[in-house]
């Protein structure tokens, strides 16, 4: 397998399927009052990189395997200038059906995770709210965004909050139900729009900037299926679908919130052994 976006903006190991990196063929979001609202970039102290969705002034949702390091992770944040705003985390908590030691295309629980920030981001920014919608349908054009590379490799084009569309080919079944996408045109047969390293947690919505819904988030991706560059990024995007988790989201929001803040904690798996059948570890290494 290509590393992918999973939790760093570091390297994957084969086309078939890996953590989601960075935005392919993606636009900067340079709209003040646009993506930057929500989108936000989460980093460790070990080099890991993903991206999240704020979902209240002080709560974020995003992939389950971007925190699955036992180490300390910032949340960073645009403000209306560009300027980036930083926050540690006061808590976190992941899915427990969620299997930091099976490979994506084999995995059996739900990556998502909720973190609770240590002070709210304030008031330049909109949290985007969490709704019940109807499962997008094939052929349906939706629009992700991230804080990834624009190919795979390319650690210095990160950090940098880009946005592209792509199209909603059907669900895929594996342990769980995950939504696929790709390239409109390129259809994954060659290498097109997709998400790549450190995309991982970042948002698939549907609709227009200002009227946004947020139907999913970014797990992984893999490289083109007619090209061997051996990259995982380009080809097919993994979403995870929220509206049949929202009840374990909204849960774990209210138990977030009833954390007294001068108290650090975390829920979460158990700690993971850092050896070569880790993938998802590998991934961010």
């Amino acid at each position: 397998m290509i590393r992918s976006v999973l939790l760093a903006l570091i390297l994957f190991v084969a086309a078939a399927g890996a953590p989601a990196q960075a935005i392919v063929r993606g636009v900067e979001a340079t709209n003040r009052d646009g993506l930057r609202q929500f989108v936000v970039r989460i980093e460790s102290d070990q080099g890991e990189m993903c991206s999240g969705v704020l979902t209240a002034a002080d709560l974020i949702v995003t992939a389950a395997h971007c925190l699955l390091a036992d180490t300390q992770y910032e949340v960073f944040a645009l403000d209306r200038r560009g300027r980036t705003i930083r926050r540690g985390v006061l808590a976190q908590a992941l899915h427990p059906s969620f299997d930091g030691t099976a490979p994506p295309r084999r995995q059996p629980g739900i990556d998502l995770a909720v973190l609770r920030l240590d002070a709210p981001l304030g008031q330049e920014f909109t949290p985007l709210p969490l709704r019940r919608t109807n499962t997008p349908m094939p052929g349906e054009d939706v629009t992700l965004a991230g804080f990834g590379t624009t190919a795979f490799g390319k650690r210095e084009t990160a950090r940098k909050l880009r946005y592209t569309y792509l199209r909603i080919r059907g669900e895929m079944q594996i342990g769980n139900t995950m939504l696929m996408a790709s390239d409109s045109e390129r259809e994954s047969q060659r290498t097109g729009a997709g998400a790549c390293q450190g995309d991982s947690g970042g948002p698939i919505l549907r609709g227009d900037p200002g009227r946004f819904s947020l139907l999913g988030l970014v797990s992984w991706s893999s490289g083109a299926t007619s090209e061997r560059s051996g990259a995982a990024c380009g080809g097919s995007t993994a979403i995870t679908p929220l509206t049949p988790h929202l009840g374990w989201i909204e849960a774990r929001m209210r138990e977030l919130r009833a954390i007294d803040s001068s108290v650090s904690t975390s829920v979460r798996l158990p700690p993971l052994g850092r050896d070569d059948s880790n993938e998802w570890i590998e991934w961010a290494d």
